[in-house]
This record gives structure tokens, sequence and C-alpha cells, in this order.
């Protein structure tokens, strides 16, 4: 994917990383904004990434994050909600928006699909949130959550 990326000259920088196990190659404060789609599932992005999404994104930018809300992600997703709740209420970030998704995205395996599932035609349920990090954070480290 980084390949295509660079060969498509859009982007000033492209880093491989692996979130959850080191530091994002970016100072803090860098990002406007910071997007994170299709990953926050268990297998695949630790919660405890989110804070240092969190960390590059300038004061007052905005942080974008979705996952399933499937039968099989439903662990996954309670110790995400846990880990956001506990930055906001350490006043590192505001909740602006949870926007549950009845279609989100199309079950690929039966162990995706669950009760429901048949009434949205195959699809599983996800949800977006959408947060702005405080212009003087009170949390002196927000990947200490």
């Amino acid at each position: 994917m980084l390949e295509q990326a660079r060969a498509r000259g859009l982007y000033q920088h492209l880093s491989l990383c692996i979130l959850g196990q080191e530091p994002l190659p970016s100072s803090e404060g860098t990002f406007d904004a910071v997007l994170i789609v299709g990953a926050l599932s268990d297998g695949q992005v630790p919660c405890s990434a989110i804070g240092e999404l969190l960390r590059v994104t300038k004061p007052g930018g905005l942080v974008c994050l979705t996952t399933r809300t499937n039968p099989s992600n439903l662990h996954y997703k309670e110790a995400l909600e846990a880990t956001l709740e506990g930055l906001e209420r350490a006043g590192a970030w505001q909740r602006l928006v949870a926007w549950p998704v009845d279609r989100w995205e199309l079950a690929t395996s039966e162990l995706e699909v669950g009760p429901g599932t048949s009434d949205n035609d195959g699809f599983i349920s996800g949800i977006v949130y959408l947060y702005r990090k405080q212009e003087l954070a009170q949390s002196s480290d927000p990947t200490d959550l």
C-alpha cells in the first residue's frame, strides 16, 4: 500500500510503523487530523495505541476512529470505549460524536455474522467516533492511560 501511495505523489511523508508496539515517527502535535479506519479490532491495533494517535494530533485537532460493533468484536469495542472515555475524563480530548452505522461493512466470514445480521443483508454494524484534542491538555501524557 505504501508503494501505491508513493506512486501517486500526493503525500509529503510516508512511514511504515506498527501501532501499539512503537512510537509513531512524528513529533507531538504534528497533524491537524488523525484517522484510523478498519483497523481497530482484536488482533489488529491494540487500544494502547490510541494515546499515541492523540500525541501526534495538534491541540484543537480532530481524531476520527471507527470500529465494528458485530458480536465477534464486542469485547474489543468495550475495551476501546473504556480507553476513549478514560482520555476524555483526563481532559485530553472531547467527544464530538459517536455515530452508529447499521450497515457498516459486508461480513466476510460466518464468525462475524451474529443475531440481527441477516436483517442487514449480511452487513455488520459499526461506529464512528470523532474527538477534538483539547487546546491545553490537562493530562501530562495521554499514553499513560
